[in-house]
């Protein structure tokens, strides 16, 4: 990354780690996220055939960590308002890698099952605390861009998953090895993300610096949030985006081994193609285009993403409708949908910190992904491998059957998740200037609480 990209306005205080430095490591360790979660379903067939699951036990075994981030996000949201954000970051991160070793190492259904729980414990803390980390580092105009580079650690950790999984499962003769490797760096950045010095709350804002929410103000806090509208609308888009992002993670390489035949590393290898490389074109690309959108209205940036939305529902149509003789169509024109779709998470987060109070973040963000998650990314795998196996049960040739059955689910899910996603953006752009308007009045005119010394 270059200096020029990440630099902030004003320049860092010797009290605090630079802009630059902070969001290297929480790119390092969103990579790092991303990684593990995309670990499983690069080797989802020979989980499969070990424990003997169908698709439907399988969405349930995907969702097992989504769920849990699900739960955990809020209570963790708000114990990043509270503390410093680095530590909740940190220990997240090293939570989820040890689990991520044992997910190597633990040799029964249930105990694998249970090892993917505690990463969804760990990984919970990273966004809500990370998200607020990055909106006291730039301002408003400039945080798409910023947030574009830290979610580059979602198709690139998930490039290299797709990448390297299927190899290290082959050269090491067992699906458990790419588990255990990936655990390493983890430890390594969660200790160096663990000694940032953060900047204080609010830094990056018009009204200037924050002090941390209180342990009691929690019922407030929560009732400010109700009354701000284009939430609603944001919660309905990050549902339907997780729906169709997690159903595409989890059940792509599947599609590609039984319906197009694809070997366990070839369909890896095409995998990273539609997830990663795409994801990493449309977020470098969308960052730019939602912060040039901001200059000249709050709603502008919704706006686009939400018109990128309705692409990735068109094109990911198309791409799913690809016969069995047609894989360069589903290539294609997933990977364009898939491109368009991503553009959104450029937006999530610097939406929020625009209509949330600086010391609110973290809880508003835990909020998001918490809805999120259990609505979407936890229900995009089990009602796709319930569709699948609903598909597959009238069907006498099972291998056939369930090839069939598992396409004709994600062509008919995927597609509508992204529409609803962008139904949530419309609905969000129509409130979100007035309830900036609102959070700028009220910060300015409420009596601010002295900054907290940084950490």
């Amino acid at each position: 990354m270059a200096r020029s990209l990440i630099e902030p306005r004003d320049q860092p205080s010797a009290s605090r780690s630079s802009a630059g430095y902070i969001l290297t490591l929480l790119f390092l360790g969103n990579l790092l996220n991303f990684y593990d979660r995309a670990l499983p379903s690069v080797v989802l067939e020979p989980i499969k055939d070990e424990f003997g699951l169908d698709d439907t036990q399988v969405g349930v075994l995907a969702s097992a960590f989504v769920l849990v981030a699900a739960l955990a996000g809020v209570p963790l949201g708000r114990l990043a308002d509270r503390i410093p954000r680095a530590a909740v970051a940190g220990w997240g991160l090293f939570v989820w890698s040890a689990f991520t070793a044992a997910s190597g190492v633990l040799t029964t259904f249930w105990g694998f099952f249970a090892s993917r729980v505690g990463v969804g414990v760990g990984e919970a803390s990273y966004a809500p605390a990370t998200g607020s980390l990055l909106a006291d580092l730039y301002p408003s105009e400039r945080r798409s861009r910023a947030n574009s580079l830290f979610m580059l650690g979602f198709p690139v950790g998930t490039l290299l998953a797709f990448l390297t999984a299927g190899g290290l499962a082959v050269a090491f003769d067992s699906w458990r090895a790419p588990f255990l490797i990936a655990a390493v760096p983890g430890f390594v950045v969660a200790v160096l993300v663990l000694r940032i010095r953060e900047p204080q709350r609010g830094t990056a804002d018009p009204a200037g610096p924050r002090s941390p929410a209180s342990a009691g103000d929690f019922r407030a806090s929560l009732r400010s949030l109700t009354r701000v509208r284009s939430m609603y609308g944001m919660l309905l888009a990050f549902a339907g985006y997780n729906f169709a992002a997690y159903a595409i993670g989890t059940f792509l390489t599947p599609v590609l081994q039984r319906y197009y035949d694809l070997s366990l590393v070839d369909a890896g290898l095409v995998g990273g193609i539609v997830i990663g490389l795409t994801g990493l074109v449309g977020l470098l690309a969308g960052g730019r285009v939602l912060d040039r959108a901001a200059r000249y209205s709050p709603d502008a940036r919704v706006r686009v993403a939400a018109y990128s939305l309705v692409g990735a529902a068109v094109l990911s149509l198309a791409g799913l409708a690809a016969g069995q003789g047609r894989l360069w169509q589903l290539v294609v024109f997933l990977s364009l949908g898939y491109l368009l779709g991503i553009v959104y998470l450029a937006a999530a987060v610097p939406v929020v910190a625009d209509v949330i109070r600086p010391e609110q973040r973290s809880g508003a963000l835990g909020l998001l992904f918490a809805v999120g998650y259990l609505l979407g990314g936890a229900g995009g795998p089990i009602l796709v491998g319930l569709l699948s196996d609903g598909l597959a049960a009238g069907s006498s040739s099972g291998t056939e059957a369930s090839a069939r059955g598992l396409r004709t689910a994600m062509m008919i899910t995927v597609p509508l998740a992204f529409g609803l996603a962008a139904v949530g953006m419309l609905l969000a752009a129509r409130f979100v200037r007035s309830d900036r308007e609102a959070m700028l009045t009220s910060v300015a005119t409420s009596s601010p609480p002295p900054a907290a010394p940084a950490p």
